[in-house]
């Protein structure tokens, strides 16, 4: 009696034992840490903009022209604040693709090649306005006013990304291209105003562009393209 006790208890056990699962612990997904932050002087004030400091964060952009059936594009990445008015942003471009729709994105070799550290774009880069060659520089001030660096009147246009500073990775939420940016320019914004040499003046008043300049100097941006 003692004996088939003990083999229906091991066949019992057996069972048992048998239907555990054993549980799957899948693998880690990648994450990509992204850092922002910007420090610098703009018109002889030095700023710092940092990231979860005033509710300032980084953000990705892109602009986009399609003719043709190419698409040209150039990148953004904005330190900026929902609840305060300045913002840096620089802008690098293009990248050119094949885009018979005018909806896809880069392939990520082409993506990744043209931010290359050794890459033209990022060891030589140069100002070009709206980025559509080169390195762009754009300043929201406390009033809201836009300045922008000028390829042509900016008398500083210095720039360079730090080579150890760029490097590209992907998770589940895209593909990024991280750097490191110092640069040094001249930006413009445009005002309207009444054209003194018009007399007698108009009602309403005549109005004339005025440009003014301010300089940025001894700036660093950390940030990241997304693809």
């Amino acid at each position: 009696m003692f004996r088939i006790s003990t083999i229906i208890l091991g066949v019992l056990c057996f069972t048992l034992v048998s239907c555990i699962k054993h549980e799957v612990i899948p693998a880690p997904e990648p994450s990509v840490e992204l850092k922002s932050e910007f420090k610098g002087t703009i018109g002889g004030a030095y700023i710092e903009l940092i990231e979860n400091v005033n509710g300032y964060y980084g953000s990705t952009g892109i602009a986009k022209q399609t003719a043709a059936g190419i698409t040209n594009a150039q990148y953004l990445f904005t330190m900026l604040s929902d609840d305060e008015n300045p913002f840096v942003q620089v802008g690098m471009g293009s990248l050119s693709w094949s885009d018979p729709t005018g909806t896809t994105i880069p392939a990520l070799s082409l993506f990744n090649n043209f931010f290359n550290k050794d890459g033209v774009a990022m060891s030589s880069p140069v100002y070009s306005n709206n980025a559509l060659s080169g390195f762009e520089v754009s300043y929201r001030d406390t009033y809201g006013d836009i300045w922008k660096s000028d390829e042509t009147n900016s008398s500083i246009q210095d720039v360079s990304f730090v080579y150890e500073s760029i490097s590209q990775e992907s998770d589940n939420t895209g593909d990024y291209s991280k750097f490191t940016c110092n640069f040094a320019t001249e930006v413009f914004h445009t005002y309207s105003v009444i054209d003194n040499t018009v007399v007698p003046q108009t009602s309403p008043p005549t109005m004339t562009d005025s440009i003014a300049s301010i300089l940025i100097t001894g700036a660093q941006i950390k940030g990241y393209f997304k693809r």
